[in-house]
């Protein structure tokens, strides 16, 4: 079974792959970026479902993002104040990284149906979704050390901004796709990715630990520690 999996997963990346290259070589970079950027929300959402996940946990990441949600909301009138990054990074630290993708990915979705919806939204639930698949996966570290887990915060106000510059600049708003077109982008969006890192770094400095704390004894009491992903409740 196992070896199947496998299998169809190679056989489906080679699917993806051979379009992805045919629009790159044509210059169409905005179809092919959006389809790997698909095709990589897709494996987490495929690996999110074979993994049979509890109802416990289908829960906790629908209160999660509901939660992430009403906070993007609340702070939606003041340029990248996002404390829907905070919780997605509390998410995977607590909850480990398939909690924090699929909390990343819902909360984008969910909070552009009152924000607004468009292609935006795609590289919105990618980009969260990693920085909570990655919250998971340096967890140990990232949860022994304030400093690191507040440069970790601070690093993806920049990387956020700077994965959502590559949809703007492959829509053409820079001009023809180049690194140049990147570099622009990169330069015009720094004082709204600033804002961005220093929201993540605050919240983390002033309000990590007690939300840590909570989350901690959620994840016990309901036996949603990392590494049970797909033992039944």
């Amino acid at each position: 079974m196992r070896a199947r999996c496998i299998g169809l997963a190679l056989g489906g990346i080679c699917l993806a792959v051979a379009p992805l290259l045919l629009l790159l070589e044509q210059g169409n970079f905005l179809p092919a970026l959006l389809l790997a950027v698909c095709g990589m929300l897709l494996l987490f959402l495929a690996h999110f479902e074979r993994s049979r996940a509890s109802a416990q946990r289908v829960v906790l990441i629908a209160l999660m993002a509901a939660i992430a949600c009403a906070g993007r909301a609340l702070f939606a009138g003041i340029p990248s104040v996002q404390p829907a990054s905070f919780l997605i990074i509390l998410t995977g630290l607590v909850f480990g990284p398939q909690a924090g993708c699929m909390t990343g990915a819902m909360t984008a979705l969910a909070s552009n149906m009152l924000l607004g919806q468009g292609p935006w939204t795609v590289w919105q639930m990618a980009a969260w979704g990693l920085m909570g698949l990655l919250s998971g996966l340096l967890r140990r570290g990232l949860k022994k050390h304030l400093l690191l887990l507040s440069a970790y915060g601070f690093l993806w106000g920049f990387l956020f901004g700077w994965l959502m510059n590559f949809w703007t600049v492959s829509g053409g708003f820079f001009g023809a796709f180049s690194l140049r077109a990147v570099a622009a982008a990169c330069a015009a969006s720094f004082l709204f990715d600033l804002a961005h890192a220093v929201c993540n770094l605050l919240l983390i400095v002033l309000l990590a630990k007690p939300f840590l704390r909570k989350l901690e004894r959620v994840a016990v009491k309901y036996g949603l520690q990392p590494g049970r992903e797909n033992r039944p409740q």
